[in-house]
């Protein structure tokens, strides 16, 4: 998928949809399943420490009217309102598609269920269907997918009624939008796809309801965008410094690891002349001419963290301390190796394969392959086994923050290609009456239905035999995979009862020539 200006929660869909569609003709993993899960569950936790936040900063709002006259707060307090009403009403429709999508996947066990739904372990996770009749819908009718976009659209609307009001707030217009695009998705040379087919078609229930958390978490990001724009319209200088309030805004509260965690640290009551320092995680650091403090960490250990020290800013009465306390989750790099057909690799065909590796593009992802022939096929791979080989190793490592670090070995069965079956053209089962034979042209030659390639052969040769009514058998060869005169001339003097063996048929085609069994048939 094209990248372009897209959010991290659209670039992360785009990068979940890439690992899903490569696997939906197959059994997903449940240590995929797993990883989706785990994602779920850390969203809720970033959820519920963003809304936190956003309490926090809408108290602001009265600290400031104790400080400061209530006509230069109560316009902007009333409109923060707004915006928390608003995200308020759409978070909980979110939370009401989460739970709607978790009665159709698992119908009678959520039902009864009497706890917190966001505590809920999904059962029936890999459904793949449930999220998509709920969300896309069909051919005679549209999924709530298409509603969820339209509350969105009118949620961005209504945030951007708030922000034209100032010069400031035209320019967090397009971050708004960033944050919640729904746009049609770039597919490249397949077109563009409306977004909610991009997001929800077709993918297991598990990641349906880890993309619903995600927007549910972009929502109050940017109410806290709001929350922060809002609060800075107020005369700064009539605050009272003794009760300022702190806000650690980080660029994302779930980070890959070797990735940097960036947090911007500064007063919500800014004044120019007020210029903070901070003690953070033991760094000495200093602010802009904004006021704001730029705090930037590698992260190299996975689980959660925190972001702790103290902010020193001039007061009435001299220098005052506020704490700074932040936490934050770091989670692993995954990296995933699909095979496009099957579990196993077979001798004698390009098998394709699609790997990618979460948050890592595809041009830092190296691949290699032991045991047999590796190379790049589009946005894929294709393993040619080699003769004799047993298996095959995959291993992947990924260059991150411009280190190039192992990410995964995963080993593969290989085995030959099965024997394709014969069959007389026009005739199924192991009888056919005399003008049924005399009209087939030949014979055909195919792999077993069940078989995962679609691989064509040719007969090359075969002999027909035919035991007459003195006991003595005649027999006639061909060297094509059409009926010669002669065999043709045997099945005129076919009576009922008797038996037609077709033998010693030989066909080539992917993996070499292949001897196929004997047909039997018998006249009726």
């Amino acid at each position: 998928m094209a990248q372009g200006n897209l959010s991290p929660r659209q670039r992360m869909i785009n990068m979940m949809y890439l690992v899903l569609t490569a696997m939906l003709a197959l059994n997903v993993s449940n240590e995929v399943l797993d990883a989706f899960e785990t994602i779920e569950s850390r969203f809720g936790q970033s959820i519920d420490i963003v809304k936190q936040n956003n309490e926090s900063r809408f108290s602001s709002f009265d600290i400031a009217a104790e400080n400061s006259s209530v006509e230069k707060v109560k316009p902007w307090k009333d409109k923060a309102q707004i915006v928390r009403n608003q995200t308020h009403e759409l978070t909980g429709y979110i939370d009401s598609l989460k739970k709607e999508l978790i009665f159709a996947a698992d119908g009678k066990k959520a039902r009864i269920y009497t706890g917190d739904f966001s505590q809920y372990k999904l059962e029936n996770r890999e459904d793949t269907d449930v999220g998509t009749q709920l969300l896309y819908g069909n051919e005679e009718s549209k999924g709530v997918g298409y509603e969820l976009k339209e509350n969105i659209t009118q949620y961005k609307q209504q945030l951007a009624e708030i922000l034209s009001e100032t010069e400031n707030g035209k320019k967090l217009i397009s971050t708004i939008e960033g944050m919640l695009r729904t746009d049609d998705v770039d597919e490249g040379l397949d077109g563009s796809k409306d977004w909610v087919y991009a997001t929800f078609y077709n993918a297991p229930a598990i990641s349906d309801l880890a993309i619903l958390s995600s927007i549910a978490l972009d929502v109050r990001n940017c109410e806290a965008q709001m929350m922060n724009y809002l609060l800075g319209q107020i005369d700064a200088a009539s605050f009272k410094f003794s009760n300022v309030q702190v806000a650690v805004i980080p660029n994302s509260s779930y980070i890959i690891k070797g990735n940097p965690l960036e947090a911007r640290i500064f007063l919500t009551a800014y004044d120019p002349s007020v210029r903070p320092t901070a003690i953070i995680n033991g760094s000495n650091l200093n602010s802009d001419e904004q006021g704001q403090i730029l705090y930037k960490s590698i992260q190299n250990s996975v689980g959660m963290h925190r972001l702790s020290g103290t902010v020193e800013y001039p007061g009435p009465d001299g220098m005052e301390r506020m704490p700074i306390d932040f936490q934050y989750q770091v989670g692993e790099a995954a990296a995933v190796i699909s095979p496009t057909k099957m579990n196993v690799f077979y001798l004698g065909v390009d098998n394709p394969v699609e790997i990618s590796v979460s948050g890592v593009p595809q041009e830092d992802i190296l691949v290699s392959c032991s045991g047999g022939q590796l190379r790049r096929d589009g946005g894929g791979y294709v393993i040619n086994p080699n003769q004799g080989s047993r298996t095959c190793d995959i291993s992947v490592s990924a260059k991150i923050n411009g280190v190039t670090q192992p990410m995964k070995t995963q080993t593969f069965r290989v085995k030959k290609l099965p024997t394709p079956n014969a069959t007389v053209a026009g005739i199924t089962g192991k009888s056919a009456t005399k003008g049924e034979l005399a009209a087939s042209q030949g014979l055909f030659a195919k792999m077993p239905d069940d078989f995962e390639f679609d691989l064509k052969y040719v007969v090359t040769s075969f002999r027909v035999s035919v035991t007459g009514s003195g006991g003595y058998e005649r027999e006639e060869a061909s060297n094509g995979a059409y009926f010669s005169q002669a065999q043709r001339t045997l099945f005129n003097n076919l009576r009922s009862g008797q038996r037609v063996f077709i033998s010693d048929i030989k066909a080539t085609g992917p993996g070499g020539a292949f001897d196929l069994a004997t047909l039997d048939i018998r006249i009726k």
